[in-house]
C-alpha cells in the first residue's frame, strides 16, 4: 500500500528560523510563520518556558468560480516547556490549540484546509491537541525530529504546492523529520501522520510524505545568487484494517525550477528575485478524481523594499491538482461542483508589511489579488462548456497577523 510513497525521492529547502538568522529575503511567510528549527548549544540544561502565538484576522474576496469567500478571525496558541538535557537534545512538551472567534465547534481530528472540510465528527468549544517534540543534533549539519516537526512554511515549499494560509488553520504536522544543512544544501524531508486509525475504524488513515531541497551555486550573499531546488508532495488515503467503502487513494506533486537573487543591499532596495518551476501533478492509485496527471508553469518575481516585500507572479496549468496549495493554482473549481478549466492562465500581486517589534515579535499586514487572463469551465462528463469564461475575475484578500514568540528561564541545571 506504502510502496509508491517512496517513488518521491525529490528533496528541498532548509528551514530558517524567526529571530536571528533571516534568509535574504523577508517575506511574511519568513518572519510570522517559520520557527527556530536549529539547536542552540549554549542552552544545556536550561529549562524554559514557551509561548508560541498568531493572532489573525484573515478577510478573502473572492468573485470567481473557483472558490468561494471567506473570513478567518481567531488565533492559534502553544504553551510548553522546553529543555536542554544535552547540548544536542531538545525535548518540548505542551498543547496546542485554535480558536475561531465565534465557532462551537471543530473537526475532531487532524486537518487541512478549514474552507472545504467536510468530516463528520466534531468537538465542541475548542480544539486542543498535545504536543511534544524531540529535536537532536547528530551532527553540526544533520537534524533528526520525532513527534511535531518543523511544518508548514519551514519546508520553502513554493505556492503552488502550499497555500500559506495554512499556517493559520492547520494542525501542526506530526511526525518525524530529516534536515540536513550545509554550505552548498539544505535539504529538509518529512513524513506528517494525519490520522491514525484502529481495526474496524470507519475513516481512513491519512498520512503525507514531503521532501525539498535547495541547492546554492554560490554563496547566497553574492551580489547575484543562484540557486536550484526540488520539491515533491505524496499524500496517501486509505488503511488495511478500517470498514470504509473509500477507494485507496495517493495523489502526488512535484515542482523543480531555479531563481537569482540579486543582493543590491541599499537603505531601501534591499534585493531582487527571480524564479521560475516546472510544476507536476500525478495520481497514481485511485478512482476519485477525473484528473490523472497535469502539470503547470510559475513564475515569481519579488522586490525586497526596506519592510515591504512586492512580488507578483504568473501561473499556467493544465489538469493540474495540487495536495495543500490554493484553489487558484488548479484545474479543479471548489465552488462548482464537478466542473474544471481547460488550460487556465492566472497573474498574482502580493504585497506583505513587516514591523519587527523585537525578538520574538512580529506585526505584519499582507494583501493578494489574483486576475484571470484564460481559461474556460467545462463538465468533463458532458464536455459541455459554461456560458461564460473562465476569466476576467479579479479575487482578492487582506489580513494582518501578530506573531508573539517570548521563552522564559525558569531553570538553570
Amino acid at each position: 500500500m506504502r510502496k509508491c510513497l517512496y517513488n518521491i525521492c525529490t528533496i528541498c529547502l532548509a528551514v530558517f528560523v524567526l529571530s536571528g538568522r533571516q534568509e535574504l529575503f523577508a517575506q511574511m511567510t519568513d518572519q510570522l510563520y517559520i520557527s527556530d528549527s536549529h539547536i542552540d548549544t549554549l542552552r544545556k540544561g536550561q529549562l524554559s518556558l514557551e509561548i508560541d502565538n498568531i493572532s489573525f484576522f484573515k478577510n478573502n474576496e473572492f468573485n470567481s468560480t473557483v472558490q468561494k469567500g471567506y473570513t478567518l478571525p481567531g488565533f492559534w496558541l502553544q504553551l510548553k516547556a522546553s529543555h536542554y538535557p544535552f547540548s544536542n537534545l531538545k525535548i518540548e512538551s505542551g498543547f496546542h490549540s485554535i480558536w475561531f472567534w465565534g465557532s462551537t465547534r471543530y473537526p475532531a481530528f487532524a486537518y487541512k484546509g478549514i474552507s472545504t472540510w467536510s468530516g463528520q465528527d466534531y468537538a465542541n468549544n475548542v480544539h486542543v491537541l498535545p504536543y511534544f517534540r524531540t529535536h537532536i543534533a547528530l551532527s553540526k549539519n544533520v537534524d533528526f525530529v520525532l513527534g511535531d516537526i518543523y511544518g508548514g512554511s519551514n519546508h520553502r515549499l513554493i505556492e503552488p504546492l502550499y497555500n500559506p494560509e495554512l499556517n493559520l488553520t492547520s494542525d501542526p504536522e506530526t511526525g518525524l523529520q530529516f534536515l540536513y544543512h550545509s554550505k552548498w544544501l539544505h535539504f529538509d524531508m518529512w513524513v506528517d501522520w494525519m490520522t491514525y486509525i484502529y481495526k474496524l475504524d470507519t475513516k481512513q488513515e491519512a498520512f503525507v510524505v514531503g521532501g525539498s531541497a535547495r541547492f546554492m551555486a554560490n554563496s547566497p550573499e553574492s551580489p547575484f545568487h543562484v540557486y536550484f531546488q526540488l520539491q515533491g508532495l505524496a499524500q496517501h488515503r486509505g488503511g488495511e484494517i478500517d470498514v470504509t467503502n473509500e477507494d485507496v487513494q495517493t495523489i502526488l506533486n512535484s515542482a523543480t525550477g531555479m531563481g537569482i537573487t540579486w543582493n543590491i543591499n541599499r537603505k531601501f532596495l534591499k534585493h531582487v528575485n527571480a524564479e521560475f518551476d516546472l510544476v507536476g501533478y500525478n495520481f497514481p492509485k485511485g478512482h476519485v478524481y477525473t484528473l490523472d496527471k497535469g502539470v503547470g508553469y510559475y513564475a515569481k518575481l519579488a522586490v525586497q523594499l526596506s519592510d515591504f516585500n512586492i512580488r507578483t507572479s504568473y501561473w499556467s496549468c493544465r489538469n493540474f491538482m495540487s495536495v495543500f496549495g490554493s484553489a487558484f493554482y488548479g484545474s479543479v473549481s471548489t465552488k462548482e461542483s464537478g466542473m474544471l478549466y481547460e488550460n487556465p492562465e492566472m497573474l498574482y500581486l502580493g504585497a506583505d508589511y513587516i514591523y519587527p517589534l523585537s525578538k520574538g515579535f512580529a506585526f505584519g499586514i499582507k494583501t493578494e489579488t489574483y486576475y484571470y487572463l484564460s481559461g474556460k469551465m467545462y463538465h468533463p462528463v458532458t464536455g459541455l462548456y459554461a456560458p461564460t469564461a473562465f476569466g476576467y475575475n479579479i479575487n482578492y484578500s487582506i489580513g494582518v497577523c501578530l506573531r508573539i514568540n517570548p521563552s522564559f528561564l525558569l531553570k538553570q541545571y
